[in-house]
């Protein structure tokens, strides 16, 4: 059975890798993460400010969709890191673009992401650099400061580096 994931999730990453989720390039990468409004999926409208509230040592902010195979291929990567991290501080929020919140309320369900998620908006994708490609992840310090951006696909071992270090 675990061949068999391995199997599916090496598919998905080169088959993404042929399909694109989206080819054009973020419109500038901001420093820090600026306060926005977006539709949390099971919960009314909240802002950024309202997850930093809960927020620990790190935010892990994940741009996906339902649709998009390296995004799927993550969520895997996304529950243990989850399951490892989320007693030391460290917190994720994934903003679905998919097409409507009823779409991504199904993927969440589906997925049973333990994990905040939020439906994506213009002043949401402005706010985070309106990167044009999925998945990206943002690593947000304590302080909304934007460590590290990575667009695409990457190993977990690669995920708990970058957490570490900002730990």
């Amino acid at each position: 059975m675990h061949l068999l994931k391995n199997l599916l999730l090496v598919f998905f990453v080169i088959f993404a890798s042929f399909l694109g989720c989206g080819q054009e390039r973020f419109q500038k990468i901001p420093s820090h993460v600026v306060d926005f409004k977006a539709i949390a999926i099971d919960n009314p409208p909240q802002k950024f400010t309202t997850y930093k509230e809960n927020k620990g040592k790190v935010t892990v902010i994940v741009l996906s969709a339902s649709w998009c195979p390296s995004c799927n291929a993550l969520l895997p990567v996304l529950n243990n890191i989850h399951n490892n991290y989320h007693s030391k501080g460290v917190n994720i929020l994934m903003v679905s673009e998919d097409d409507n919140v009823k779409l991504a309320t199904k993927y969440k369900k589906s997925s049973k992401m333990p994990w905040a998620v939020v439906h994506w908006n213009y002043d949401l994708m402005n706010a985070l650099g309106n990167p044009g490609v999925i998945p990206v992840t943002y690593f947000v310090d304590e302080n909304d400061k934007i460590q590290k951006v990575k667009a695409g696909f990457f190993e977990e071992k690669e995920w708990a580096q970058i957490i570490e270090g900002m730990l």
